[in-house]
């Protein structure tokens, strides 16, 4: 595995496992985003839970490829989903979704490489 896919694995997996705390205690910015953009503040656990479970599949993909490709993927997926609430809510706070879109689809792309 060569040092960029490391890099931004790592990267990703930081920044998606910060999102995922600040999900699941329910922090006042993410309770809002979540409401502006139409999604139920009652589903957050799941959210969280699914941002955790793939930061942890980028750590462990480290051990085996396989893990962080289909982490990496469900992170595009979800991103996608996030980026797509912001445009259909009119929703001015698009940028954060799409950096993390923009760096799960780096990893994604590093990784896929890697395996090759």
């Amino acid at each position: 595995m060569n040092i960029a896919t490391v890099l931004i694995t790592g990267l990703l997996a930081l920044a998606v496992t910060g999102s995922a705390v600040a999900t699941l205690t329910r922090q006042p910015a993410i309770v809002a985003t979540v409401e502006a953009v139409g999604f139920p503040t009652a589903h957050l656990r799941v959210l969280g839970a699914l941002k955790l479970a793939a930061a942890l599949g980028l750590g462990l993909g480290l051990l085996w490829l396989p893990i962080s490709v289909a982490a990496a993927a469900g992170l595009v997926a979800y991103f996608l989903a996030a980026v797509y609430l912001h445009i259909r809510a009119r929703d001015n706070a698009i940028v954060p979704p799409t950096v993390f879109l923009a760096l799960s689809v780096a990893a994604l792309v590093l990784l896929v490489l890697v395996a090759r």
